[in-house]
């Protein structure tokens, strides 16, 4: 009971700062974003407190950091003008939904299919012990001490290890006072799954594709990996949910150039680099994706600029929160083990190397993760031949830079397990999971590119321009 007290305070906080910043879509889809974005702000409020102001994390804290958005969103109604919308001003009205996709025989075996996945993975997960891959049950360091408020060099290099979403989130009821229970770390990352699932479903329904969201939620059900995962207390799942969410949001934006559409990707985006230390790297090609989209499409424009301002002055004070509180050892670990093995030395985190079974190197370890071996389920046989296949849509509907962004987490995970780090491709340890977040948002991008194109009325909100009306009424 805890623990959902603390998700819909969670929730209720994330719901405050959409309307304050006037991001709200409809109340299906507001929803699971409100859990994404109030997660997002509770990971980046209590770190930024903690390492860039020093304030300790505790009761006090955490009840400031949920009711802040309260605040804004008063304060915004009080500023806000009688013509403005509740949504984002000058979207225009919002198309009509669609809440059933066509056609019926091939949805519905899908449909079915994603319910059944999401409620096994709640019955797995919150009813069965969480092992790791060495069999040690998950103890939650770094939620545990965010609630006991320690901040010593060990508790800060688990802190970075971890990443503030992760940290923060499962800490919440325990800062309040209930007892610290673990599995509320595997609820937390349940309920992230959940909202995914939910958000692109319902994101679709309500932009008039409903086609869109059940494939994607129907591909992400049908990676086991990501199933697993969503089970698990790694912060891979938790990373790829992010990442998903944010590429929904990506692909709506190239098709219409909503505002309120880039607006929401960023803010997902800056959720994503708060999981892991690696969330950050991950996450920056897509965020400058989006900017070339929105520099592309309104080059002279103020409006999309001024939209983004504060969540790219948030992403700064973010990263001067990690350089104070971690270094830049533990801020820019990859990029500094790049330059090492440049230098022609081997990263300093590197374990020793261990032969893989059969004597395979690790670029054939890393296609057989894609292709072969069952953890992502059909995604990368599917997604090459369609790339190719939907060349012209692809352009025409402007996803070219969506798909590049593709491109470059792709050759992250690539260098991070053929190059950067091999011994643990070798060792199975890692090439499976850092392909898991590219997988996810792959899966979404493609789900979309696939679906039917959306209906006009969707387009012309995305511009700002009124829906053509129909003739006979």
């Amino acid at each position: 009971m805890i623990f959902l007290l603390s998700a819909l305070a969670v929730t209720a906080s994330g719901y405050a700062l959409l309307r304050a910043t006037r991001l709200t879509v409809r109340p299906a889809v507001d929803a699971p974003l409100s859990w994404l974005v109030g997660a997002a702000w509770l990971g980046w409020a209590s770190f930024v407190a903690r390492g860039l102001l020093g304030i300790p994390s505790g009761p006090v804290t955490a009840g400031a950091v949920l009711l802040l958005p309260f605040a804004g969103w008063a304060a915004s109604h009080r500023l806000r003008t009688r013509s403005a919308s509740p949504e984002t001003a000058g979207e225009g009205p919002p198309p009509p939904p669609r809440w059933i996709p066509r056609p019926a025989w091939l949805f519905v075996p899908m449909t079915a299919w994603t319910v059944l996945v999401a409620a096994a993975v709640v019955l797995h997960g919150l009813g069965t012990p969480i092992h790791t891959d060495d069999s040690y049950r998950v103890r939650a360091y770094a939620p545990v001490l965010a609630a006991t408020g320690d901040w010593s060099d060990p508790a800060r290099a688990v802190v970075a290890m971890a990443g503030p979403v992760p940290t923060y989130l499962p800490a919440l009821a325990w800062t309040l006072g209930a007892e610290v229970d673990p599995i509320h770390v595997s609820a937390t990352v349940i309920l992230t799954f959940l909202a995914l699932l939910a958000l692109l479903v319902c994101l679709g329904s309500a932009r008039g594709v409903p086609e869109a969201g059940w494939g994607g939620a129907f591909a992400l059900t049908s990676m086991p990996l990501f199933a697993y995962h969503a089970t698990s207390t790694y912060a891979d799942g938790w990373l790829a949910c992010y990442l998903a969410a944010a590429f929904a949001f990506l692909v709506a934006h190239g098709r219409g150039g909503s505002p309120g559409d880039a607006a929401r990707t960023l803010l997902l985006l800056l959720g994503a680099a708060m999981v892991k230390r690696e969330g950050e790297l991950v996450a920056l090609p897509v965020a400058a994706a989006l900017l070339a989209q929105v520099a592309w499409r309104e080059p002279a424009g103020k409006g999309k600029w001024l939209r983004l301002a504060p969540i790219l002055g948030a992403w700064a004070a973010l990263f001067l929160a990690r350089l104070v509180a971690f270094g830049s050892g533990n801020s820019v670990p990859f990029l500094l083990a790049a330059g090492q093995k440049m230098a022609g030395g081997a990263p300093a985190a590197a374990a020793a190397a261990a032969p893989s079974a059969g004597g395979l190197g690790p670029g054939v370890l890393f296609l057989q993760a894609l292709f072969t071996e069952g953890n992502l389920g059909l995604l990368w046989w599917v997604f090459v031949p369609s790339v190719l296949l939907l060349v012209p849509r692809i352009r025409g509907e402007r996803q070219g830079l969506s798909l590049a962004a593709l491109a470059v987490l792709l050759a992250q995970a690539a260098a991070s397990a053929i190059w950067l780090y091999p011994e643990f491709t070798l060792n199975h340890t890692t090439v499976h999971r850092s392909l898991l977040p590219v997988s996810a948002a792959a899966a979404v991008w493609l789900a979309a590119l696939l679906a039917p194109p959306a209906p006009p009325a969707a387009a012309a909100r995305g511009s700002g321009k009124r829906p053509p009306r129909r003739r006979g009424g």
